[in-house]
């Protein structure tokens, strides 16, 4: 992470989900904060493949803004969505949307790895 110019908050949160995510983490610059691609994360069986990359733009004002949204890759739901979930395209690739957002954001409480585990919990229960 040190190679890029990421402010110090955005750089603790990034390596808060490498730690939970050994190996699996991908990080790309962006004008807007940074996109982070999470590898090989399990989806449960409500999915087409029981694994799938996760992503999201983690946005340059955290910890004052919440995560919103998520996109997975790799799968797609399978049978019937609540909504939730939409097939978009995003940065060029087809991807599931996930349309779940953190509505009480604490920035004091809340970190970007609480969210994305609370993101795949849900993904997972489908």
């Amino acid at each position: 992470m040190s190679q890029l110019a990421l402010k110090p908050e955005l750089a603790t949160a990034i390596e808060e989900v490498e730690a939970a995510f050994p190996g699996q983490v991908s990080v790309e610059p962006d004008e807007s904060g940074a996109i982070v691609h999470i590898a090989n994360v399990e989806l449960g069986p409500g999915w087409s493949s029981t694994v799938g990359v996760l992503s999201f733009l983690l946005p340059y004002s955290y910890p004052d803004a919440a995560i919103y949204p998520y996109h997975v890759t790799g799968a797609v739901p399978a049978g019937v969505s609540d909504g939730a979930l939409q097939q978009v395209s995003w940065r060029g690739t087809q991807a599931t949307q996930v349309s779940l957002r953190h509505n009480r954001w604490n920035p004091a409480l809340d970190t970007a790895l609480g969210s994305v585990l609370l993101v795949l919990a849900r993904l997972r229960g489908r």
